[in-house]
């Protein structure tokens, strides 16, 4: 364990991280030009994986270094570092409530048995709104604050939201509980993804599935914007996938991989995979 010195939150507690998917120390490695301070960035060098190789200990995810302040700061980051895409970005949200993105609950019914579901850092539960009745929402949140909400929420469908690091909370569920679990925008935050995902593998029922949406690293975007690319957020996310390696881990933890015909397009700065227990 060591600390590191940052901008935002001052010295901090940090665990080194070897790559997530092959388990590789890649110290000896030089630092990928995307790094920022003392966030590096390591391509590791037996697998490929791309990854922050030092993450902040889980109890400054709780409240000071929580979702809903680093959003806040990382907007202000952007807006520095490319401030007419961003204002663009901003100025052209109204596109969302014209053409609305399908959202978990469309995703779920597409995809899922009904029954018991898990949201995987679920935030404030909002995501979940509009759930069929099919459903019984669950959640694992880190937030204090975030948690409390979505709890309240879930409580109203008989389910509820531990207020716990995500690989702790998904512990506490019995095998096969869930017909689908969500993990969307999440493991690109995990600082264990491939134990993350062999938890919900234990935890879903056979046949049940994974949701997955990641930021895609091998995007053309990404190619164009360098450094100034919408998915670095230093620390937040720690895991940089590509479809391969996404589907390798997904694959490593005993899941059937499908991104269906728009799922890894390159032009599109996300993945958007299924992964399925057979």
């Amino acid at each position: 364990m060591n600390e590191v010195g940052t901008a935002d939150f001052g010295e901090i507690k940090v665990e080194s991280r070897d790559c997530p998917l092959c388990r590789t120390n890649n110290d000896g490695v030089p630092p990928s030009p995307y790094s920022d301070g003392s966030w590096q960035i390591r391509n590791c060098r037996t697998c490929g994986f791309v990854y922050i190789d030092k993450a902040p200990l889980y109890s400054y995810l709780a409240e000071e270094m929580a979702w809903e302040t680093t959003t806040k700061l990382e907007e202000v980051r952007r807006e520095k570092i490319r401030p007419i895409s961003f204002k663009l970005s901003k100025l052209s949200r109204w596109r969302l409530h014209v053409f609305p993105r399908k959202g978990s609950p469309h995703l779920i019914a597409a995809n899922a048995e009904p029954g018991n579901i898990v949201d995987v850092g679920c935030g404030d539960g909002l995501q979940l709104k509009g759930l069929s009745d099919n459903y019984v929402p669950h959640g694992i949140e880190i937030s204090k604050e975030l948690s409390a909400t979505a709890d309240g929420l879930f409580r109203e469908r008989g389910g509820y939201v531990f207020n716990a690091p995500a690989l702790e909370g998904i512990k506490r569920f019995a095998d096969n509980f869930f017909s689908a679990a969500i993990l969307r925008s999440y493991l690109e935050h995990e600082m264990h993804p491939f134990e993350i995902l062999k938890e919900t593998h234990r935890v879903i029922s056979p046949g049940g599935v994974a949701l997955i949406k990641v930021p895609n690293f091998g995007s053309l975007n990404r190619m164009a914007m360098g450094k100034r690319w919408c998915g670095f957020r230093y620390p937040d996310h720690l895991n940089y996938f590509t479809a391969h390696s996404l589907r390798e881990m997904g694959e490593k933890c005993g899941f059937s991989v499908s991104y269906g015909l728009k799922g890894r397009i390159l032009t599109n700065d996300n993945l958007h995979a299924v992964f399925r227990k057979t």
